[in-house]
C-alpha cells in the first residue's frame, strides 16, 4: 500500500486520481479471482469428462420393464449433462453407455459430476451398485459427485457397458457429465470435489453461524449498529440459502415452494450486499434507507407473480425458471454495484480497509460468478476448454464468514488500540496537569506563607506600635508626673506586653498546652510576689490543639489582664486557671478569684470592655458572673476548624 500511495501523491492532471486506482483495484481483484477459479476449477473436474453428444435410453416401469422396447437418444445439453422428458408412467429410466478399452489389467472407475437418484449400476451385466447410495448431504438441491470403482473382473478388452438406473418423477431426468478412466486419477478428483462441494457446505453453515452469534454478542457502538444489522442479515441470508440446498428442510416441498422460497434467499442476500456496503463505504443513512424500501417492494413484486402461476399453470416450468432467473440477476447486480463501490471507496480512502475490503470483493465476485453461472455455461478465462462447474455458494459462505471474523477481529483490535492509546494520551495530560496543579499549589502555598510572613510582621509592628509603643509614649509624657511606683506598674505592663508578644509567637507552631505552661512559668513569679497562689487545672484532652499566633496571643492578654485585674484590684489571695477542652475542640477558660469580687451590674470599665473586644476578635465571648467570695472571669471560644497562621 505503501507503493500505490505514492503513486497517488505523485501523479496529478488528467482524470481523478482516485478513479485510476479503482480501475487498478478492480483488474487487480479479478485477475487474483479468476486465476484461483482456474486452478480450482481445473483440479475439481477430470480431464477425462466424456464429450460424446448422446447417450441411449430405456424407459421402464415400476417392476422395470421395458415400456416401449425401443431406445432413445439423450442429448448432451451443456453441463447440465444428458436431458430426457419423461413421460407420467414411467417410473425409472435407463441411461447405457458404452466404452472401449484396450487392455483390461488397468483398475478403472466411474466419475459422475452429480449422484441423483441413482438407483443401480452394472458393468457388462455385472451390478456394481445394487441399491441407493446413502448421500453424505439430503438438500433439495446437491451437486454431490459420485464415485464408482469398475471391478475388473468385470472389465473386458475391447467394448464394455454401463448401464445407468434412475428414478424418475414424471418430469425432466439428466445423466450428469461423466468420465471412464483410471480409478486413481479420479479418485484424486472426486476427493477434491467432494471437499468443495460438501465438507465446505456443512463448514460454511457453522462459521456463518458463528460470526453471525459473534456480531450479536457484541455490543457496538451506535454509529455502527445500522452495518452490523446489514451484516448480520448478509450472514444469515447466506446460511440459511447453504442449509436450503444443502439439508433436508423440515417440511417437504414441491418444485414450487423450492422456487418460491429459493427466490426470497437470493432476493434477500441481494439487499443485504446493498445495505451493507452502502454502511461501509458510509452513504448517507437516508439514501441506504430507500435502498431498504426496496426489499419489501421486491418481495411483494415476487410474491405476486408466484399467485399468478399458481392459479395459472400453463408453462409453469418456463415461467419458475424465468423467476430464478429474475433473482439471480437483481443479486448479481447487486453484487457488482458493491464491488464497484469497494473499489472506489478503497481509492478515495487511499488504502484504508484495503485487505478487509479486498477479501469482501472477491467473496462477491465469486458470488455473482455463481449465479450467473446458474443462466449460461461460463468458462475459464484462460482456457475456453475448462467449464465452470463447481457449485460456489458453499465455498464462499465458508471464506465469506471468515473474511467477516477476520474483520471484526481487526476492528476490535483497532478499538482496542485506540482505547489504549486515548488512556495513554490521558494518563499522560492527567501527570501533565498534576504536575501543573502541584507546581501551581507549591506556588500558592509559597505566596500564602509569603502573605502570612508579611501579614504577621504587619500585626507585629501594629502590636508594638500600638500597644508597647504607646505605652512608652505615655510613659515618656507623664515621667516627671508619675512617682516612682507608678513608673515602675507602667513600665511592668509594657514589659508584660512584650513579653505577650514573644511568648505567641516563641509558640505559634506549639500546641495550646505549650503555650499555657509558658504562660503559667512567667506569670507564677508575678502572683507569688503579690502574696497570692496560683493553682491551674486541666480538663479535657488539650493535645494537638493549636490556635496560631494572633489567637494566642488575645488569649494570652486576656489572661494576663484577668489575672492582673484579680491581684491589684480584687486583692485575691487565690487564684485558679481552669482549662476544659471539649471533644469537638470547643475550648473554656476560666480564672477564678477569692477577692472583693465585682458588681455585674455596675457600668463596664476600661480594661473589662478590651477584654472582650479582644474575645470577639477571635471569635470568643468573655463572660464575667461574681462568686462567693470572689470573681469569674469566663473565655468561651469555639471550636476551631484549622490552626490559624496570621
Amino acid at each position: 500500500m505503501n507503493i500505490v500511495r505514492a503513486w497517488w501523491a505523485e501523479r496529478d492532471g488528467g482524470s481523478p486520481r482516485w478513479l485510476w486506482l479503482a480501475l487498478l483495484l478492480l483488474a487487480g481483484w479479478q485477475v487474483v479471482f479468476w486465476i484461483l477459479v482456474h486452478i480450482t476449477e481445473r483440479a475439481a473436474r477430470p480431464t477425462a469428462i466424456d464429450d460424446r453428444p448422446d447417450v441411449r435410453y430405456r424407459l421402464m416401469d415400476a417392476e422395470g420393464q421395458n415400456l416401449t422396447g425401443e431406445l432413445g437418444r439423450a442429448p448432451k445439453d451443456g453441463l447440465d449433462g444428458f436431458f430426457v422428458n419423461v413421460p407420467v408412467d414411467a417410473k425409472r429410466i435407463r441411461f447405457e453407455v458404452e466404452f472401449e478399452l484396450a487392455s483390461a489389467r488397468e483398475t478403472q472407475a466411474l466419475y459422475l459430476a452429480i449422484r441423483e437418484e441413482i438407483s443401480e449400476i452394472r458393468l457388462n451385466g455385472v451390478v456394481i451398485q445394487s441399491a441407493d447410495p446413502l448421500p453424505r448431504l439430503a438438500g433439495l438441491l446437491t451437486s454431490e459427485p459420485a464415485y464408482y470403482p469398475l471391478p475388473s473382473r468385470a472389465l473386458k478388452a475391447g467394448r464394455n457397458q454401463l448401464e445407468i438406473d434412475k428414478k424418475t418423477e414424471g418430469l425432466a431426468v439428466a445423466l450428469s457429465e461423466f468420465a471412464i478412466g483410471p480409478a486413481e486419477t479420479l479418485a484424486d478428483v472426486f476427493r477434491l470435489r467432494n471437499v468443495l462441494l460438501t465438507d465446505l457446505a456443512m463448514i460454511s453453515v457453522g462459521i456463518l453461524a458463528f460470526t453471525l452469534l459473534l456480531c450479536f454478542a457484541v455490543n457496538w457502538p451506535d454509529e455502527d449498529k445500522p452495518r452490523i444489522r446489514a451484516l448480520m442479515l448478509l450472514l444469515g441470508s447466506c446460511a440459511v440459502a447453504t442449509g436450503f440446498l444443502t439439508y433436508s428442510p423440515p417440511v417437504e416441498l414441491s418444485l414450487f415452494g423450492f422456487v418460491m422460497v429459493w427466490t426470497a434467499l437470493n432476493l434477500a442476500i441481494a439487499v443485504a450486499i446493498a445495505a451493507f456496503v452502502l454502511y461501509e463505504v458510509r452513504w448517507p443513512p437516508r439514501l441506504i434507507r430507500r435502498v431498504l424500501m426496496a426489499w419489501p417492494v421486491l418481495q411483494g413484486m415476487f410474491l405476486v407473480a408466484f399467485l399468478i402461476l399458481h392459479f395459472n399453470q400453463d408453462r409453469l416450468l418456463f415461467w419458475l425458471f424465468k423467476l430464478v432467473n429474475s433473482g439471480y440477476l437483481i443479486l448479481s447486480v447487486a453484487g457488482i454495484m458493491a464491488i464497484l463501490l469497494l473499489a472506489t471507496t478503497v481509492a478515495r480512502e487511499r488504502g484504508r480497509h484495503a485487505i478487509e475490503r479486498s477479501l469482501l470483493a472477491l467473496c462477491l465476485s465469486a458470488l455473482v460468478m455463481d449465479r450467473v453461472g446458474s443462466m449460461v455455461d461460463l468458462h475459464s478465462p484462460f482456457d475456453a476448454t475448462l467449464p465452470l462447474t463447481l457449485a460456489w455458494s458453499p465455498i464462499i459462505g465458508t471464506f465469506l464468514g471468515l473474511s467477516m471474523v477476520l474483520a471484526l477481529a481487526r476492528e476490535a483490535a483497532q478499538a482496542r488500540r485506540t482505547v489504549l492509546d486515548s488512556n495513554r494520551i490521558l494518563s499522560e495530560q492527567l501527570a501533565l496537569r498534576e504536575g501543573e496543579l502541584a507546581e501551581s499549589y507549591a506556588e500558592r502555598t509559597q505566596m500564602q506563607r509569603q502573605a502570612a510572613v508579611l501579614e504577621e510582621r504587619q500585626r507585629l509592628v501594629r502590636d508594638m506600635h500600638d500597644g508597647i509603643g504607646g505605652k512608652l509614649v505615655g510613659l515618656r509624657m507623664q515621667a516627671r508626673q508619675l512617682d516612682p511606683a507608678g513608673m515602675e506598674q507602667a513600665l511592668d505592663d509594657s514589659l508584660t506586653d512584650l513579653r505577650l508578644i514573644v511568648d505567641s509567637l516563641d509558640t505559634a507552631e506549639d500546641e495550646l498546652e505549650d503555650a499555657l505552661m509558658a504562660f503559667e512559668r512567667r506569670v507564677r513569679p508575678q502572683v507569688q510576689a503579690a502574696g497570692s497562689t496560683l493553682v491551674v487545672v486541666r480538663n479535657g484532652p488539650l493535645d494537638h490543639i493549636r490556635l496560631g499566633p494572633r489567637v494566642t496571643l488575645q488569649v494570652l492578654r486576656i489572661l494576663q489582664e484577668a489575672l492582673t485585674n484579680a491581684i491589684r484590684h480584687a486583692g485575691a489571695s487565690r487564684l485558679t486557671l481552669r482549662i476544659e477542652a471539649g471533644n469537638a475542640g470547643e475550648l473554656v477558660l476560666d480564672i477564678d478569684d477569692n477577692g472583693s469580687g465585682v458588681d455585674p451590674s455596675a457600668p463596664t470599665g476600661l480594661g473589662l470592655t478590651n477584654m472582650r473586644q479582644r474575645a470577639g476578635s477571635i471569635g470568643g465571648q468573655l463572660d464575667v458572673s461574681r462568686l462567693d467570695p470572689g470573681t469569674r472571669v469566663r473565655l468561651l471560644l469555639p471550636a476551631l476548624k484549622a490552626p490559624e497562621q496570621a
